[in-house]
């Protein structure tokens, strides 16, 4: 596995748009977020078709593909980080070219939609990405980004190791952005990270959205799991049904049962799905194996968010019903 090189404050950081023209929607948003990074200590700039107004189709794919090309072989950008989610990442994979990305390894940065190139560079190309935070979402925020989200990420690209500390609390209110996001959000406290299935484990990481991850079952796409740590998160837009259909999917893929460690991320606010139904029905898949297996993390579609460093290897530990300890080993 090829890790770039730690990101820095000053670095400059590549913006891109590869699932959804949601930047060109929301103006005031965006520009909060060039600001937010700006004001994390980065030099923020945008890929020349990150802000347009045509949704992603095969029309758009040439241009969404130069914007990362551009990233991976620009020496002068040390991160590319995602607009936003959306669905359409996918289109971009038989296009873009591994043997450049191998050559210039950039850390990627983006969650949801985004798993699409994080499989890629993760079984194609050999390189580490993270999981982690995006412009619109995070740094578009109305105070600026949350320093939680700030700090974990730069631990995730510094190429230490490091022990993630849980935020105690979330950000699950919803605004309407460009509408009514003109304020901050309101803080619940919680503490979600909780034991489904005791053990200890270490091996390679994995992470993504759950929807996207499946969308790629059967495909060139999908993931070696053997002896990995599976981080995995539903969307805000997910459904009960759904959550329950994807567990039960995941169980039936090739290499499900090798895994080293399962870790499902907290459940977003406002689906209307019942955690308990999803995690009582993963305790009945997950029965019969001996990976230890957590809930409740708090990585992808929660703020504040933790970034998780797809490649590094993980140590999980898992006792009783809520103690959890969780490393990652120093980048090599």
């Amino acid at each position: 596995m090829l890790f770039p090189s730690p990101l820095e404050p000053d670095d400059e950081i590549l913006l891109v748009s590869p699932s959804s023209n949601t930047p060109f929607l929301v103006p005031s948003r965006l520009a909060r977020g060039m600001a937010g990074l700006q004001a994390s200590g980065f030099r923020p700039r945008l890929g020349r078709n990150a802000v347009t107004a045509e949704e992603p189709s095969k029309a758009t794919i040439k241009g969404r593909v130069a914007d990362l090309h551009e990233g991976f072989s620009d020496p002068s950008v040390r991160a590319i980080v995602s607009t936003i989610g959306g669905w359409a990442s996918h289109q971009v994979l038989e296009a873009l070219d591994v043997a450049l990305i191998r050559k210039n390894p950039t850390w990627f940065i983006g969650y949801s939609d985004s798993t699409s190139i994080h499989l890629l560079l993760n079984k194609f190309a050999g390189v580490a990405s993270v999981y982690g935070p995006a412009l619109l979402p995070q740094f578009g925020e109305y105070n600026g980004p949350n320093p939680y989200s700030v700090h974990s990420l730069m631990e995730a690209t510094s190429g230490k190791g490091f022990t993630p500390r849980w935020p105690g609390f979330r950000i699950d209110e919803w605004l309407r952005w460009d509408v009514d996001d003109d304020r901050a959000r309101r803080i619940t406290r919680s503490d979600d990270v909780a034991v489904l299935r005791e053990g200890a484990c270490e091996g390679s990481v994995m992470a993504a959205n759950f929807e996207t991850l499946m969308s790629h079952a059967g495909t060139q796409y999908w993931p070696d799991l053997r002896n990995k740590v599976l981080f995995v998160e539903l969307s805000d837009s997910a459904r009960q049904w759904e959550a329950l259909r994807l567990v039960h999917q995941l169980a039936q893929q090739p290499g499900f049962n090798e895994l080293a460690g399962l870790v499902l991320g907290v459940v977003p606010a406002g689906t209307g799905i019942a955690a308990d139904v999803v995690h009582e029905r993963l305790a009945q898949l997950t029965s019969s194996h001996s990976f230890p297996v957590v809930i409740g993390l708090p990585f992808g579609h929660v703020d504040p968010i933790m970034s998780i460093p797809v490649g590094a290897k993980a140590r999980l530990s898992a006792k009783g019903q809520k103690v959890v300890s969780l490393s990652f080993g120093a980048y090599t």
